[in-house]
């Protein structure tokens, strides 16, 4: 009983889908081979088991109601992911199939993963990539990102982080700041100068130094991209902390100084982070296969 009970619920959300997508029960039932009033019954009893009106009905038009956008949009995923896992149990998990969303920083997207992306999608022909790039951790809650590529984020503990290489954090000016504000001879000089942070760390005024010992500074100026802060930093506007693959063309062109190197961690991982699961589907085992077999540290 359970098991008809589940198909039907099924095919209700997939005539819930129709409808909204056709915007209309007639138009949605042609597409479908069924009759309207059939249709109208499955959308009904969707709403008659949630409790809720999904949809705003009317002689001229149809409308999402606020909780019926919502579950159209659960709906849709969670048909996506179910399609996605019969695709990859009838094919044996050879083959990657269906939509991958990664998001990324900017410079190890740059660095790590555009290099080969090319190659991954040849061999992963059925496979469709969106790429975001971002520097936050995204809201695995929600289903829509994949993986993250890059950062040293702690994480949540339903979240999987595979370490991908290792960088070090460098603090650096301008020569023209420096020349007209000081270098810094110890940690605690940073309280006097113009600190320039990332909105998105969580301790955006703290700088962590070797035996994770750290100082506090007030910022002057917020950002939330690394790009952006280097720029900054080259214009003379303040101090930065940034990894070094950010900063290393800068500081090998002299367009910035490194400060308090003696006193920076010498490693910082960085991380491939993914969700959690008993199931791992076959586009993200794939994915992590093979970026692990060229780039990734094992």
């Amino acid at each position: 009983m359970q098991y008809w009970k589940s198909m039907s619920k099924i095919e209700n959300m997939q005539a819930f889908i129709a409808v909204v997508e056709a915007n209309g029960f007639a138009a949605a039932a042609e597409k479908l081979k069924i009759s309207t009033a059939s249709i109208s019954r499955q959308v009904n009893q969707l709403e008659i088991e949630l409790g809720v009106q999904l949809l705003h009905r009317t002689t001229r038009q149809l409308a999402l109601t606020g909780v019926g956008s919502q579950y159209y949009e659960q709906c849709k995923k969670t048909l996506s992911e179910l399609s996605e896992i019969e695709a990859a149990i009838s094919q044996g998990q050879k083959e990657a199939v269906g939509m991958l969303h990664i998001m990324s920083t900017p410079h190890l997207c740059l660095k790590f993963l555009l290099p080969k992306l090319s190659d991954f999608m040849a061999q992963n022909p059925k496979l469709q990539i969106k790429l975001e790039v971002a520097e936050r951790m995204p809201d695995f809650t929600q289903g829509s990102v994949d993986l993250f590529f890059g950062g040293s984020f702690e994480g949540s503990p339903d979240i999987v982080r595979r370490r991908i290489c290792t960088t070090r954090y460098v603090l650096a000016a301008s020569p023209g700041y420096l020349k007209n504000y000081g270098m810094p001879k110890k940690p605690a000089d940073l309280s006097r100068h113009h600190y320039i942070t990332h909105m998105n760390r969580i301790e955006d005024s703290a700088i962590t130094f070797k035996n994770n010992k750290k100082i506090y500074v007030k910022p002057c100026l917020w950002l939330n991209n690394t790009i952006l802060m280097k720029g900054c930093a080259i214009k003379g506007m303040g101090i930065v902390n940034l990894p070094d693959y950010v900063v290393a063309d800068a500081l090998e062109d002299g367009q910035l100084v490194e400060i308090l190197p003696g006193f920076q961690e010498k490693h910082i991982n960085v991380y491939l982070y993914y969700k959690k699961t008993k199931y791992l589907k076959a586009k993200i085992r794939r994915f992590i296969d093979f970026y692990a077999a060229t780039f990734l540290t094992k």
